[in-house]
């Protein structure tokens, strides 16, 4: 469910890591043009022979769409594979060139992201692979169990539209995970039983709003001091609401992209106009203020990741 071949480039014997000198990830390696690159701000290098450290070794890990395609390819040589991923639909509508060949031409295997999971129907397709299926379960995000849930019942709905029996294997560390087994069974009712339960016990939506003050800039002392400014805010207009809750500053799941650090204040509450008119007064507060220059402030309601 991930592009390129491996997630992460390591050397075995120092610990030595490539990450992005601009963001806060590790850089992916892409087999095609054997590069190291970033998916969020486009930083590339080439890769090194051995460890640029120590000289050691250096280990290829995680598994990506190409590391699949390659693996298939060593498995099943001279069969077709259309691989389907951000690196492969670059053009526009070309997208569905690719399934067009993979229908047309009766291609045996196709590979791809979760954009393959959506809206596909191919009749003569009778088996469907999940791998790594619980890589996002474990996100710190309210929706992960949702998504995972989401991707492997639509993945597994791949298989066997037709006439023909399909068949769903279902690649995982976690085999005895609620949502795991609820997704094999496509057991809907269950999941949502559960998820709505968790929902209720966390204020998540649907039974309160997530509001999200998202705070970046390229200095941090800036953005934290813009964070603590931002939460004696809050505190001060809402202070009687009675079911509001204030989370963070906490960082985000990616600290810095493209050399901005990221921070956010989550505030859960009900969706009402004096909230929304806080909000909005407070951020604009925020642009006047002239002892964090360079910093932006944003809201989100009910954020994605």
């Amino acid at each position: 469910n991930r592009r390129g071949a491996s997630s992460l480039v390591a050397c075995g014997e120092c610990g030595y890591t490539y990450a992005c000198p601009k963001c806060s990830v590790s850089l992916t390696y892409h087999s095609a043009n054997k590069r190291l690159m970033c998916h969020y701000c486009g930083y590339s290098q080439p890769v090194d022979k051995r460890c640029p450290e120590c000289s050691g070794a250096l280990k290829f890990i995680g598994t990506g769409t190409q590391k699949v395609q390659e693996e298939l390819e060593g498995l099943f040589p001279g069969i077709g594979i259309v691989r389907m991923d951000a690196d492969t639909v670059n053009l526009a509508h070309s997208h569905q060139k690719l399934l067009d060949r993979f229908r047309d031409e009766r291609i045996p295997i196709m590979v791809g992201t979760q954009m393959v999971t959506k809206g596909l129907d191919f009749e003569n397709v009778t088996l469907v692979g999940v791998i790594n299926a619980d890589s996002g379960l474990y996100l710190n995000d309210y929706r992960a169990a949702e998504r995972t849930f989401s991707l492997i019942t639509q993945v597994v709905g791949r298989s066997g539209r037709g006439v023909k029996s399909g068949r769903a294997v279902i690649q995982t560390l976690s085999p005895e995970n609620e949502v795991i087994k609820l997704a094999s069974k496509q057991d809907y009712n269950g999941f949502y039983d559960r998820e709505i339960l968790l929902r209720r016990l966390s204020g998540a939506p649907p039974v309160h709003e997530l509001f999200c003050l998202s705070v970046s800039g390229e200095s941090e002392q800036d953005v934290l001091r813009m964070c603590a400014k931002l939460r004696a805010s809050l505190k001060n207009y809402l202070s009687d609401v009675s079911d509001l809750e204030i989370l963070g500053p906490a960082q985000a799941p990616i600290l810095r992209i493209n050399n901005r650090y990221r921070y956010r204040i989550m505030i859960s509450c009900r969706n009402t106009q004096r909230i929304r008119d806080t909000l909005s007064h407070i951020v604009r507060q925020a642009a006047r203020d002239s002892t964090c220059r360079g910093v932006s402030v944003y809201v989100d309601v009910d954020p994605d990741q």
